[in-house]
This record gives structure tokens, C-alpha cells and sequence, in this order.
């Protein structure tokens, strides 16, 4: 049971955040009209910056959240996790916003966003 506690145990919500993070980057470098091809969607991410900057974004959290779980810090693990509740609630409301509330993206980013949030919360409880 002892060596039981000394193992890590992977947190799963973090890494599947992080590779939808980094799916996002990958997307946004290789589409780079995507936000004029969607324009009721993503007319505010055009506005604030292209899409390459926005995969750095989106790429940067990955990179955040997989350095924090394998150097094992919680702060660094949390930052990411807030960064990704931000990111992907900024996604939900563009597609509120531009589709309406009865949308897909509304939804599924909405509980995205609440994952990570709720990922937060968890940093901790059962890893060092």
C-alpha cells in the first residue's frame, strides 16, 4: 500500500486539456482564414489578434499545464487549468454570441471551461 501512495497518478482532466489545447494550436497555425471563415463565431478572436497568435496562446497553456505535471508543481498545474477556463470560456461566449444559446460550441466549451475550473480544485488531492 505504501508504494501505492509514492506513485503519481495521472490527472487525466489536465492532460485531455492540454491535448485539446494543443489541437487548437495546431488547427489555428494551419487554418490561418479560419476566423473569416466563421465569422459569427469568431469575429472577436480576429478582432483581438490573428490566428497564429491565438495558437501561441493555445499552445502556451498546453505547454504550462504538461511542465507542471512532470515537474509536479501545483501552482504551475493551476495556472494552466485557469488559463484553459478562461480560453475555452472566451470560445463559449463567441459562439453564444455569435450562434445563440441553443449552439453546440456554447455548450461543450462551457463545460470545458467548467472542467478546468473544476481541475483546479482537484490540483492537489491526490498528487504532490
Amino acid at each position: 500500500m505504501e508504494e501505492r501512495q509514492k506513485m503519481f497518478i495521472i490527472p487525466i482532466v489536465e492532460v485531455v486539456l492540454s491535448l485539446i489545447s494543443l489541437w487548437w494550436g495546431v488547427v489555428l497555425f494551419n487554418s490561418p482564414n479560419l476566423f473569416d471563415d466563421l465569422p459569427e463565431v469568431y469575429r472577436f478572436f480576429g478582432e483581438v489578434a490573428p490566428e497564429y497568435v491565438w495558437a501561441f496562446v493555445f499552445l502556451f497553456s498546453a505547454l504550462v499545464k504538461i511542465l507542471g505535471i512532470i515537474i509536479r508543481k501545483k501552482k504551475l498545474r493551476k495556472f494552466g487549468l485557469f488559463m484553459s477556463a478562461v480560453i475555452y470560456g472566451i470560445i463559449s461566449s463567441g459562439y453564444y454570441l455569435g450562434l445563440g444559446f441553443y449552439s453546440i460550441g456554447f455548450g461543450v466549451f462551457g463545460l470545458i471551461s467548467f472542467m478546468a475550473l473544476w481541475g483546479i480544485r482537484e490540483v492537489g488531492s491526490r498528487n504532490a
